[in-house]
């Protein structure tokens, strides 16, 4: 993967070193719902987003932007991550 293009959802499942099966144990939910989400057929509850997110280790943002949600305008959650506008606007 080039450093422009954003990760897909199973690139940062490859990355954690976890294969389909794996995480759908983890997670507690049906592989085929791991595949659904891998092929943009669906998206997770937030709550199991949280728990995606967390089996991943990656933000929430980087989650929704590997499922190819829109979240360029959301602010970011640490001072590191927020712009000089973001912190103007909500210090």
């Amino acid at each position: 993967m080039k450093s422009n293009e954003q990760p897909t959802l199973k690139s940062l499942r490859e990355r954690a070193n976890l294969t389909q099966p794996e995480l759908s144990r983890r997670m507690n939910v049906g592989i085929r719902i791991i595949g659904d989400w891998e092929r943009g057929e669906s998206i997770p509850r937030f709550d199991r987003a949280v728990a995606l997110a967390r089996e991943l280790g990656v933000s929430l943002k980087v989650l929704a932007k590997s499922m190819g949600i829109d979240v360029g305008d959301l602010v970011n959650d640490t001072p590191e991550e927020r712009s000089p506008s973001d912190r103007e606007a909500n210090p």
